[in-house]
């Protein structure tokens, strides 16, 4: 599953976190592996066993040994022409320059564990709450099932102390909670912090010819003033300013070699402003 709006509250503010400090240093990720069901992580098991392919994983769904169940892991990949033959799609795991140890090094800054620092079985890509450990032992003594921890969740308090953290930030003054909540706010969304397909799908067009002064131009040019990106002035206009700014988004971090000065309704861009790739 790839929904990162399915993990640990304070996993995704991390995430983020993470996201834009790479892009700080030229390093250009997205997250695939999120949150597993039990009978997915048996799939996953029997890859290179029992089904094609090689071996990826040792733990059985049924064992609840994978942080991924628990919702506490994700896995990152790059999303960059590591290579220089003009694509990308075939440097998701090129680790030939020694990106994926940067990217480690800069997960544990953020407070992220890293499956490259385990003994044994390196598994690069892997990231986790260091919380409960490198394994899922201390999460299975307490609550049995991830089903019985996920609950916790749902109380409020690990939201809003994910919350808090976000708001904090790398970026003064504005997090990407807050960003999230805002656009929910100016869309009609639901307002609960966590960007999903309500969110995704009211999203609107935004650049100088449509949409200029939507109520939702505001938290997008605080979050990209957050970001770096300067929109100058936030004024609640799409205007010079603002092109200038997206198309530097859409450059830098997604990657575009065409970039139009618009954030399209439910595309990309907008997907990556609210974390969801």
């Amino acid at each position: 599953m790839r929904d990162i709006t399915a993990l640990h509250p304070r996993l995704q503010v991390k995430a983020a976190l993470l996201k834009e400090e790479c892009r700080k240093q030229g390093i250009f990720i997205l997250f695939g592996e999120c949150l597993r069901t039990k009978a997915e992580q048996d799939a996953l098991y029997a890859q290179g066993r029992t089904a094609p392919g090689s071996v990826v994983t040792q733990a059985k769904g049924s064992t609840y040994s994978s942080q991924h169940q628990w919702g506490i892991a994700v896995d990152f990949y790059l999303n960059m022409d590591v290579d220089g033959d003009g694509g990308e799609k075939d440097d998701a795991f090129d680790n030939s320059t020694g990106l994926f140890e940067r990217v480690g090094s800069i997960a544990q800054s953020v407070g992220l564990g890293w499956g490259g620092t385990w003994e044994g079985f390196k598994d690069r890509p892997h990231l986790y709450l260091p919380d409960w450990g490198s394994t899922t032992t201390k999460l299975k003594q307490k609550y049995g099932t991830p089903e019985k921890f996920i609950q916790t969740w749902k109380d409020g308090k690990v939201a809003a102390a994910a919350m808090e953290e976000a708001n904090k930030g790398s970026s003064p003054g504005y997090g990407h909670r807050q960003f999230i909540m805002d656009v929910q706010a100016a869309t009609g969304s639901n307002v609960d912090g966590k960007a999903g397909k309500e969110t995704l799908g009211n999203t609107v067009t935004v650049s100088a010819s449509e949409n200029r002064k939507h109520r939702v131009v505001s938290p997008i040019q605080k979050r990209l003033n957050a970001l770096g990106y300067n929109c100058g002035a936030v004024d609640g206009i799409a205007g010079t300013k603002f092109t200038t700014a997206v198309n530097s988004y859409q450059k830098n971090a997604l990657g575009y070699r065409n970039t139009d000065g618009e954030i399209t309704a439910g595309k990309n861009m907008w997907k990556s402003l609210l974390g969801m790739i």
